[in-house]
């Protein structure tokens, strides 16, 4: 039998792991695994279905964002998302509707490419 393995997290070099934590947890709604975390420099953040890890990079200033990388997180009301980044002070999100959903697109604090989506349901 072949041994299942899960995506466990996903790692974001950032300038200031604090800093960028509060979008995440204000305006995604993330949680932070303060076991895992290790302050100041590194941030364990868990979702759902995966956990994202901000950590500062060796040299003094982050990485810059990949070109072809995304975070993609999904939720069931875009409409009340959109009011708690209001609610948060996030800007520059663009929503889109799409033949099988809606999303908003925009980037995090330090210029990674972040996009939730919203499935539509299909009818039987």
């Amino acid at each position: 039998m072949q041994q299942r393995v899960k995506l466990a997290t996903i790692n974001l070099e950032v300038a200031d792991p604090q800093r960028s934590k509060r979008f995440y947890l204000d305006a995604l709604g993330l949680s932070e695994n303060l076991e895992r975390s290790h302050a100041p420099g590194f941030v364990y953040l868990e979702s759902e279905g995966c956990g994202v890890t901000l950590s500062t990079p060796e040299e003094a200033s982050a990485s810059e964002p990949s070109r072809t990388m995304e975070l993609g997180f999904e939720t069931e009301d875009l409409g009340a998302l959109e009011a708690r980044f209001a609610q948060y002070g996030v800007s520059g999100f663009r929503s889109k509707s799409m033949g099988w959903g809606d999303v908003l697109e925009g980037n995090d604090l330090d210029g990674h490419r972040v996009i939730v989506y919203s499935f539509r349901k299909r009818e039987p």
